[in-house]
């Protein structure tokens, strides 16, 4: 088997770094699946419930055909011929109906439950830092977002169904079948310890080629994700043919493993088959025996090889069961690797609330940040206090640490040491939601969705009237060039805002700053993709709306911001203030 993947390992690295034995992460891991079914038991009782009642007319209908061949067909009797026929008919209809209801039901429990896991799932995914999306691939994310989830759904939900209706089916089955020749059921079932000996050595193998498919599978997603929002640069560099030879080495290595994987599945559930034909072909000659020799009759024989069918139905269904558990681990364990990552940044339980009374005074006490052990990256011994309204400038070289700041000053981060007031209230103690209403980013790397122009400048504040968005888009001088479009506000943009240009894609993010009418403002090279004039133009605007407002600018570009009252350069790690 190849290396595995650096992101691969690193959940495990993860996953390792508990005192843990792996059976009690997978018992933690069954009980947090197991709480998206209990809301579920009414529901799924009642979808086992009818199933059961199916299951109760499966079992009746080969009796009645023992019936119709002993006692009617073979001494011509007809009427009782017609009477279990139209029983027969009947019974079809109702199961009709039920199986109908039943089904419709299940795709809703099914259907609800996944959902609830994903969400938990993507729910814990918003809250973990920007670390983690640096340590991992999106691709792999969405691969066990997607299609990991749905394993575990499926299983929880198919296998509780499997095994009630099983066990039904099973039970009577051979009720009946011990009923009408103990002899016959005890040679049905003569190869089934060879079955579960066969499926245990079977086991660790599907688990292997399971875990080795998801892999690839997510290999395959990370590159869609990575070349198609890469397009430009690759038809910019002709990397047209180097991209599709390395998606076609990536197919090739996933239809390797899907031909593994399918060829151990068809050997597991080919054996099985296999070994069922010849306890089946025993049976008939063995039951060919006992009708010639009178011990038996025609219609015992047809009763007895029907519920056999349903009897060994359910054995593979519970054999099969058992490889399936193996690869819901695989999906269980990947999709954990995700939910056991510690969510670094956290609400309080009881946040302290600032409310009417945010001003925007900001206080940075001996405040260090490192990203690696060798503390080569980061933030050192920052203090500095900024009042409310004061508009201050930083500037500094690439990898001075600016947006390190700006990740701790938008709490992406806690620093290792020092602390951070807003307001004269400590971080920690602030709900994430306040302080990221009270404080607002413009990055230079604009961010937008696919929606409508209205939709991305309201994005911050959802409950905002057309006024407020068109006055913000006013502001940020962008409402002219938002008019001249076919739909106005209603203009779909395209994915990140395709169809739009870079300076417009900032005064966008810039009107969706200025509606969410925030008490500290960052700009970090808001203006960077417009030319000098328009940046002095949009400097002196948010001078206007913003004089209120505590502004922290970061630019290369000192003459277009204007006065600032304090300026500052940022230079490894550390904040040196100068004169204005």
């Amino acid at each position: 088997m190849a290396a595995e993947p650096e992101y691969y390992r690193l959940g495990f690295i993860i996953a390792e770094t508990t005192t843990e034995t792996p059976d009690i992460k997978i018992q933690h891991a069954l009980r947090w699946a197991g709480g998206f079914i209990r809301p579920e038991l009414k529901a799924l009782c009642l979808v086992i419930f009818l199933a059961a009642i199916m299951t109760g007319f499966a079992l009746v209908q080969p009796y009645f055909t023992k019936i119709l061949i002993d006692s009617g067909l073979l001494k011509g009797n007809m009427d009782l011929v017609i009477r279990f026929a139209g029983l027969i008919i009947i019974m079809g209809l109702v199961a009709f109906a039920i199986s109908g209801l039943n089904r419709w039901l299940y795709v809703g429990l099914s259907g609800r439950i996944l959902f609830r896991l994903r969400e938990d799932v993507y729910d814990h995914l918003m809250k973990l830092s920007p670390d983690f999306y640096h340590q991992w691939r999106t691709g792999d994310i969405v691969s066990r977002l997607d299609g990991d989830v749905a394993e575990v759904q499926r299983f929880a939900t198919d296998s509780l169904l499997a095994v009630v209706n099983g066990a039904l089916a099973l039970i009577g089955s051979l009720a009946i079948m011990v009923a009408l020749s103990w002899q016959l059921t005890l040679i049905a079932f003569a190869l089934l310890p060879l079955q579960i000996i066969f499926l245990r050595w079977i086991r660790p193998k599907v688990e292997r080629a399971s875990r080795r498919l998801r892999e690839k599978s997510a290999d395959i997603s990370s590159f869609f994700i990575e070349s198609l929002s890469s397009v430009k640069l690759i038809q910019s560099m002709s990397g047209e043919e180097q991209e599709q030879a390395k998606l076609s080495r990536l197919n090739r290595g996933y239809l390797d493993e899907l031909l593994r994987l399918q060829i151990i599945s068809h050997v597991t559930g080919g054996v099985p088959g296999v070994l069922t034909s010849i306890a089946t072909a025993v049976v008939f000659v063995i039951g060919g025996y006992f009708i010639t020799s009178g011990a038996a009759t025609l219609g015992t024989l047809i009763a007895f090889s029907a519920y056999m069918a349903r009897a060994t139905g359910p054995v593979q269904t519970f054999l099969g069961l058992y490889v399936a558990w193996q690869r819901t681990m695989v999906s269980l364990v990947r999709v954990q690797q995700i939910k056991t990552r510690k969510i670094t940044v956290a609400d309080p339980e009881r946040p302290t609330v600032i409310g009417d009374r945010a001003q925007g005074d900001l206080r940075l006490n001996r405040v260090s940040f490192f990203y690696d052990e060798q503390k080569a990256r980061g933030v050192k011994e920052l203090s500095v206090h900024i009042p409310p309204g004061q508009k201050i400038l930083i500037t500094g070289p690439s990898g001075a640490g600016k947006s390190t700041l700006i990740n701790l000053l938008h709490r992406h981060y806690d620093p290792e040491q020092g602390a951070i007031f807003l307001d004269n209230v400590a971080y920690p103690e602030l709900s994430l939601k306040e302080l990221r209403s009270i404080i607002a980013v413009v990055d230079q790397n604009t961010i937008l969705f696919h929606g409508t122009i209205r939709d991305n400048i309201s994005y911050g504040l959802k409950a905002a009237t057309m006024e407020q968005v068109v006055a913000a888009a006013r502001a940020a001088r962008i409402d002219d060039f938002i008019q001249t479009l076919p739909d106005s506000y209603d203009t779909v943009i395209g994915e990140r805002g395709a169809r739009l240009s870079g300076g417009q894609k900032q005064r966008l993010s810039i009107a969706r700053a200025l509606l969410m009418t925030p008490k500290l403002l960052i700009l970090d090279e808001a203006t960077s993709a417009v030319d000098r004039e328009t940046g002095v133009e949009i400097q002196a605007m948010l001078d206007e709306y913003f004089a209120d407002c505590t502004r922290i600018i970061i630019s290369h570009h000192v003459a277009a911001v204007g006065t600032p009252d304090r300026i500052f350069s940022m230079e490894d790690g550390r904040l040196i203030e100068g004169k204005p």
